[in-house]
C-alpha cells in the first residue's frame, strides 16, 4: 500500500534514509518536510516502511529528491510503484519532473529511463569524483 507519510513514520523514514545516506537526518529534516506543503513523501508499507519517495513541489516543476528502498526489499518493484503512484495521483499533462542521479547508479538510471526520463545535463564531479546526471521528464 502506498500512502502519504505522517509524523508517526518519522523514525522509520530516518532509519531507511540512513541506509541511503549517512547524513540523511542532517540533509533531510523530515520533520519539517512533513509539515511543509511543498513536499510529498510517499511510503510503501508492508507492515514496515520498505520504500519511500521524497518530492519537492516547486512553482513550475517537481523535483524528485530521493527514492529509497530497503535493501531487503529491492527488486520487488517498490520504486516503480512509487513513481507510478506519483505520476498517476499528483501530476498532470505538461508537468515537469527533474532529478539528479550519480552516473554510476546504473539501477536508478535504468528505472528512470523506463519512465522516459532523459539526461539533460551533467554536473561534473558532483559526488566527489563521480558525475551527476540531471534528468527530466515532461508528463
Amino acid at each position: 500500500m502506498i500512502r502519504v507519510a505522517g509524523i508517526k513514520d518519522l523514525d522509520s523514514i530516518n532509519y531507511l534514509g540512513n541506509l541511503f545516506n549517512d547524513n540523511f537526518i542532517k540533509t533531510y529534516n523530515i520533520n519539517e518536510y512533513l509539515n511543509n506543503n511543498n513536499y510529498i513523501i510517499l511510503v510503501n508499507e508492508d507492515e514496515i516502511i520498505n520504500g519511500l519517495m521524497i518530492v519537492y513541489k516547486n512553482i513550475d516543476y517537481y523535483e524528485l529528491e530521493a527514492i529509497i528502498t530497503d535493501p531487503l526489499y529491492r527488486n520487488k518493484k517498490i520504486a516503480t510503484n512509487l513513481l507510478n503512484y506519483l505520476i498517476n495521483n499528483y501530476l498532470k499533462t505538461n508537468d515537469i519532473i527533474l532529478l539528479e542521479v550519480a552516473e554510476n547508479n546504473i539501477n536508478a538510471i535504468s528505472l528512470y529511463k523506463k519512465f522516459n526520463f532523459d539526461v539533460i545535463n551533467i554536473r561534473k564531479k558532483y559526488y566527489k569524483s563521480i558525475d551527476a546526471y540531471i534528468m527530466k521528464r515532461v508528463i
